[in-house]
């Protein structure tokens, strides 16, 4: 739910008009660069750059970071809670 959240949340703030260089729209490539940004894949089908202002590009940041921190945080929270991990071996996960 959390990165379906991202993803949405996303495309909204990529769809401002703030968040463009130009007037055109496209929810389709607002959408692709969302989702890659989330999922950290680093696929894009217009040049960053280019197509989106500052506003834009720190949202794209923003959504890389946090995607990638929401897969640790899921990850270690799933190896802490049902991993039985002794407290001397949860030192190292920090």
């Amino acid at each position: 739910m959390f990165f379906l959240e991202l993803i949405i949340t996303g495309v909204l703030l990529l769809s401002l008009p703030a968040a463009r260089s130009f007037s055109g729209f496209s929810f389709i490539t607002n959408l692709f660069t969302s989702v890659s940004a989330v999922c950290v894949t680093g696929l894009s089908v217009v040049s960053i750059g280019e197509y989106y202002s500052k506003f834009g590009q720190i949202v794209i940041l923003i959504l890389v970071q946090l995607g990638g921190i929401g897969y640790m945080l899921v990850s270690t929270s799933i190896t802490l809670l049902f991993g039985k991990i002794a407290l001397k071996d949860r030192r190292i996960m920090i």
